[in-house]
């Protein structure tokens, strides 16, 4: 093997080291973000919001964004966990029941994690269980998981503890006028 061969062959296995690097990350082949180690699958967020947003009636007063589905992903084990612990749960049946009266026959489990979610939240505050302190401390607990967004769906902001959409560095709002 020649020097110059040599070099394209070492340039060639850094490439594909990095590409695969890449693929191992949160930004890697169906990953949505990490959180805590978990997996939160761009497949899972994808079915959930088209599940959640074709129901009849609606779930939520909006329809999901990408970004509002992670997010909700992202908060579900964190809140539920949390008003479990008020005395607010809906079970998994529950939460297929409601599904299935909303037209979805076969939801993901994603999408069962945020009818649980938003029942669980309008229950709170309907019943007056979901206080201020009581965000501020969810707030807390979201701001203290170890999360990984794949940078399509944006980045997590612990001040909200939600993701918000940014835009890469490199690329350049066109103004206008151009």
């Amino acid at each position: 093997m020649t020097l110059s061969v040599r070099r394209a062959a070492a340039a060639l296995a850094v490439g594909a080291a990095l590409v695969l690097a890449g693929c191992g990350g949160p930004a890697g082949p169906d990953r949505a973000a990490v959180v805590d180690g978990e997996v939160i699958s761009e497949t899972s967020l994808q079915s959930a919001m088209a599940q959640v947003n074709s129901m009849d009636p609606a779930l939520l007063q909006a329809k999901l964004t990408p970004t509002g589905t992670l997010t909700a992903l992202v908060q579900a084990p964190v809140v539920l966990n949390y008003l479990d612990d008020l005395g607010v749960k809906v079970s998994d049946s529950v939460a297929m029941q409601d599904a299935k009266g909303r037209g979805v026959a076969d939801p993901a489990d994603s999408t069962l994690e945020i009818i649980k979610l938003a029942s669980a939240i309008s229950a709170a505050q309907s019943d007056g269980r979901l206080t201020e302190a009581d965000a501020g401390e969810l707030t807390q607990q979201l701001q203290a998981l170890n999360i990984d967004v794949n940078p399509r769906y944006g980045t997590f902001n612990p001040q909200t503890a939600s993701i918000e959409l940014t835009t890469p560095g490199w690329v350049t709002p066109q103004n206008a006028a151009q």
